[in-house]
């Protein structure tokens, strides 16, 4: 009975670990100054519709859209640490698409969007050039999709046996 106990009470200090560490997160990220709109990440509650932008032919679903002085800013919560030069592209990119369904599916153009790290919070400011190279990498993804030459980048074994298409792949590594 005593072992129970200890255990028990084990499992109740890791969880209340974990929610504090969680908690203290949300705060330093300014999340919890705002009001939570929308949220993708508690499997708890009913699945969120994707943001959909017909005319970019583009749909997503963000982590947040919290509501700070009457302005919706898309938040992407990641579980590893940001590295010390900054985000990495393929997050601003993907924060960049975020900003753009909110200003296609809701009619307000966000100021800017955060990637919250396990590490740091980083705010991603929506600009106009963001957009339009968001735009390019999107038509560069269709004209790949669509062309016959699609060759994929075969560099790490690692990558390569976790992928679901190794076994049709004619290119998988050994």
């Amino acid at each position: 009975m005593t072992s129970a106990v200890a255990i028990l009470a084990l499992v109740f200090m890791v969880a209340l670990l974990l929610w504090a560490n969680a908690r203290r997160r949300l705060l330093n990220s300014g999340i919890l100054e705002s009001r939570i709109v929308y949220q993708d990440t508690d499997r708890r509650r009913n699945v969120e519709r994707p943001l959909v932008s017909r005319r970019y032919g583009l749909s997503g679903k963000p982590d947040y859209l919290v509501d700070r002085s009457n302005e919706l800013i898309p938040v992407e919560v990641k579980s590893r640490g940001c590295p010390p030069s900054g985000p990495h592209a393929s997050d601003a990119a993907q924060l960049t698409a975020y900003c753009v369904l909110v200003e296609e599916s809701c009619g307000v153009t966000p100021s800017h969007g955060i990637i919250q790290y396990a590490n740091r919070t980083w705010p991603i400011r929506y600009t106009v050039k963001g957009r339009e190279r968001l735009l390019e990498i999107l038509g560069e993804m269709r004209a790949a999709r669509q062309s016959e030459a699609v060759h994929r980048d075969h560099t790490q074994a690692g990558r390569c046996r976790a992928c679901g298409y190794r076994a049709v792949c004619d290119e998988a590594l050994d």
